[in-house]
């Protein structure tokens, strides 16, 4: 039975295929170096067998494959591709190839290849099934790895949604204590017969509730414009002392029952935004007196040293496990309540958010879980001479 083969290449290569061809008896072989020439002559020859070099002139992708089986959709095609674009490989075979061949395989290995598919086979030559199989272990890794990377992201998104959702709780809660505080005593206010040294004391009890109030506010705005980018400092020369000894007194007396231990330096000169250096510090102490041990007294210390202003807080808890620390401190609705009682559990943005404002002024901060038992939490801001005044200038 007579077979019918149309080559397709550069003239070199069709020589070759013509010296590799001539053993074939039952074999007739054309040939064209043009594209659109080897169209027309499927069309009009429907060859067994279509040879061709897949990148010639005025044709990419599979495009010239397409052409050749949309004019004779009977004959078998064989592609010849460059090693290098292997990948091209697998789409000539989902479009339709039968065989697959380097443009740079010895003509005998083609040959072999034109056989395997008159016998209704499928053929890829030795170089490309070995270079297809590497793309192929490739890809498995790549998918494992990307598949690795989807679950972690699916766990970080549900970790999310549930902190979140403790947020949402939490919040809910925290508001409804200095609101409940509020509309009682605003009841109780109504009542004339209230003597003025009672009234006096629910109106300090009143505008205790609604400083809560505003400080949940103001920290939730502060984290939203954290988040957007928006948020500005204040930036200034300040002494930094004064500072944190009123912080200490503000957590004297949200916490009376808890002793607080000073060592604090008579001057902490840099340049900062000072309401917000000193809510950081109030939240880092309110932190150590909510989970300190009735009696144990928490210590906070403020130094300057080469690398800056460094303030401590250390109390006596049950310690704050570095993993717990670093997700309240990365993830602003986490409040580490896997190692905190629930009553403690607070807002759950106060450390994110602290830790983002010491970020802000060029510092850092950190939290070391105490051997004995306890945490401190620390951070350090840049000295005076080191901070830079661009920002502050760029502010005004």
């Amino acid at each position: 039975m007579i077979r019918t083969a149309l080559l397709c290449d550069k003239p070199d290569e069709i020589s070759a295929l013509h010296v590799a061809t001539i053993g074939l008896p039952d074999l007739v072989v054309d040939a064209t170096t043009d594209a659109l020439r080897a169209i027309e002559r499927s069309a009009r020859m429907r060859p067994d067998v279509v040879i061709c070099r897949l990148s010639m002139e005025g044709f990419t992708g599979t495009d010239l494959l397409a052409r050749i089986r949309a004019s004779s959709p009977d004959s078998h095609v064989i592609v010849r591709i460059r090693l290098d674009d292997v990948t091209r490989a697998s789409a000539c075979l989902a479009d339709g190839a039968r065989g697959v061949v380097a443009v740079d395989d010895d003509p005998v290995v083609v040959v072999e290849a034109l056989h395997a598919v008159l016998a209704g086979g499928v053929a890829l030559s030795p170089r490309i099934a070995h270079a297809l199989g590497a793309a192929l272990v490739d890809s498995v890794g790549e998918a494992d790895h990307l598949r690795s990377e989807l679950d972690e992201l699916q766990r970080s998104v549900s970790q999310g949604t549930s902190a979140k959702a403790d947020f949402l709780s939490n919040i809910s809660h925290e508001l409804r204590t200095p609101i409940t505080v509020a509309k009682g005593i605003a009841h109780v206010l109504r009542n004339p017969s209230v003597e003025g040294e009672e009234r006096a004391e629910f109106l300090t009890q009143l505008q205790g509730a609604l400083d809560k109030l505003m400080g949940i506010l103001d920290e939730i705005i502060a984290m939203s414009e954290l988040e957007r980018g928006t948020l500005e400092l204040d930036l200034a020369e300040v002494d930094l002392a004064p500072t944190v000894r009123r912080a200490v007194e503000t957590a004297r007396m949200l916490h009376p029952s808890t002793t607080i231990e000073t060592s604090i330096a008579m001057s902490l000169c840099t340049v900062a935004d000072e309401p917000r250096l000193e809510g950081v510090i109030v939240e880092l102490l309110d932190n150590a007196c909510r989970y300190s041990p009735e009696g144990s007294p928490v210590e906070i210390s403020a130094r300057s040293k080469s690398e800056g202003i460094v303030i401590a807080v250390t109390d006596r808890g049950e310690g704050l496990d570095r993993t717990i620390a670093k997700r309240s401190f990365d993830e602003p609705f986490s409040t580490g309540e896997g190692v905190l009682r629930k009553e403690k559990a607070g807002v759950g943005v106060g450390l994110h958010l602290a830790r983002q404002l010491v970020i802000e002024h060029g510092g850092t901060m950190w939290t070391d879980p105490l051997p004995g038992g306890g945490t401190r939490a620390a951070f350090c801001i840049p000295p005076h001479d080191a901070r830079t005044r661009g920002r502050a200038v760029g502010a005004a």
